[in-house]
């Protein structure tokens, strides 16, 4: 059943799928289906909230018939986006009918649709002063004072409305709203819950996306200040400097601050590997791999249930072709972590190495299975399957290989033509050219 714009409601819990959906403006709403859902061609009974039977008759039916008329002239400039027309008829029937709360609520709409927010909230206001079971109005009230910047008056509404509603888009617009008024307030325990409920039922949304950055930006900042402020020489002080230091392109320094934390506390889990990663992506050349090995083997020793720094050893020993090497550490990482994808891959990458194709299969379609969007993975074994002359097999995963691989690629395009304006051909897979 659509949401009758002046058509009266029966209670907040039966109508809740019919009711006010506030978007980020009138343009989405419309594409999104939504605008129809606000307005209906509205009857002389329910303009009147009374039943058909209780209309007045005779001399008094022009009248009627004329606010009618008004309410579909203003359902119509609502519609068509003249919000400026339709304030103007809403307000006019507003004069003879002041207690109608329909009237108010559909004004409220047009107010927030022209920007005018706070005079959507009074309108809104008003409507559920006259009925408070009017959902469009609670919903609206919400919406517009949210949008006031009147947070503490708008959450009630908004931390009311957000559990019990069933639309999915309504749900989304709401619970962004209080989620973007809790930041706003420094409520964070409230924000946190608000944000992994949206994150949950809305994972791919921009702006639930956006304020998820936001929210944990903003308190990695403030802890950070923090832990500045009261203890500036803790080893966990120098680690944070470290990762700063890595993100700016300075990894000499960020070893050096990774030494520090190893000064301070030699058992600290983690800062061997990190050291190590860094060294590898700065050199491949043997005397930097050997200072590198050192440092996972140390972490081992701290952490033997380390999987990246087995991992790391695998990759190294690989470097050199030490096959066998790698083929055991790799596999230990597989047992250590078995979601580590990359570890099987590299083990099936070890073992056709070593021309131990057969054994390679099995990691392999691990690894695919794992991470179905890993092109490599898929392209590795295609040439295994190949090589063991299993062909259809083999015809297969290079199909999913180049599937992938065209998905890596419109991602990349997306983020070009998001980043610079202009669009540019998919590049074609390795396997088409």
């Amino acid at each position: 059943m659509a949401c009758g714009i002046i058509q009266p409601e029966t209670s907040v819990e039966g109508r809740e799928e019919q009711a006010f959906r506030m978007t980020v403006s009138p343009r989405q709403l419309a594409r999104a289906g939504l605008m129809s859902a606000l307005l209906v061609s509205a009857g002389l009974a329910a303009l009147w909230g009374m039943p058909q039977t209780s209309l007045p008759r005779s001399g008094t039916d022009a009248p009627l018939q004329n606010a009618a008329a008004l309410a579909a002239q203003a359902n119509k400039a609502f519609e068509t986006g003249d919000y400026s027309e339709a304030i103007k008829d809403y307000k006019e029937l507003i004069k003879s009918n002041p207690q109608v709360a329909e009237i108010h609520s559909n004004l409220a709409v047009a107010y927030y649709f022209s920007g005018r927010y706070a005079d959507a909230a009074r309108e809104a206001g008003t409507a559920l002063k006259l009925k408070p079971s009017l959902v469009n109005a609670h919903y609206f009230l919400g919406a517009s004072l949210a949008q006031s910047g009147y947070c503490r008056q708008a959450l009630p509404y908004l931390e009311k409305d957000f559990p019990r509603v069933g639309d999915p888009k309504l749900k989304r617009v709401i619970g962004t709203n209080a989620l973007r008024c809790l930041m706003g307030l420094d409520d964070v325990s409230k924000a946190i819950v608000y944000d992994k409920t949206l994150s949950r039922e809305f994972p791919n949304d921009p702006e639930v996306l956006y304020l998820t950055t936001h929210l944990y930006s903003d308190l990695a900042t403030e802890a950070s200040q923090r832990l500045l402020a009261t203890a500036p020489g803790s080893y966990q002080m120098h680690r944070m400097n470290a990762e700063i230091l890595l993100l700016q392109g300075k990894p000499q320094e960020a070893i050096a601050e990774y030494r520090r934390v190893l000064d301070l506390n030699p058992r600290v889990p983690g800062i061997h590997y990190e050291i190590g990663r860094i060294m590898l992506q700065q050199s491949h050349e043997l005397n930097m791999l050997d200072e590198a090995k050192k440092e996972f083997d140390a972490e081992l020793q701290i952490d033997p249930g380390n999987a990246k720094a087995e991992y790391q050893l695998g990759v190294i020993a690989g470097i050199v072709r030490d096959w066998n090497t790698a083929i055991t550490h790799f596999k230990r990482a597989a047992e250590l972590d078995p979601q580590m994808a990359s570890a099987f891959a590299s083990l099936g990458e070890a073992y056709a190495s070593a021309n131990r194709f057969q054994d390679a299969v099995a990691p392999l379609k691990r690894a695919t299975e794992l991470d179905p969007e890993n092109a490599d993975s898929h392209y590795r074994l295609s040439i295994v399957y190949r090589h063991l002359g299993l062909d259809h097999e083999a015809d297969q995963q290079l199909a999913a290989y180049k599937e992938a691989y065209e998905k890596i690629m419109q991602i990349k395009q997306n983020i070009r033509n998001a980043t610079q304006g202009d669009a540019t051909k998919t590049q074609a897979a390795p396997g088409d050219r």
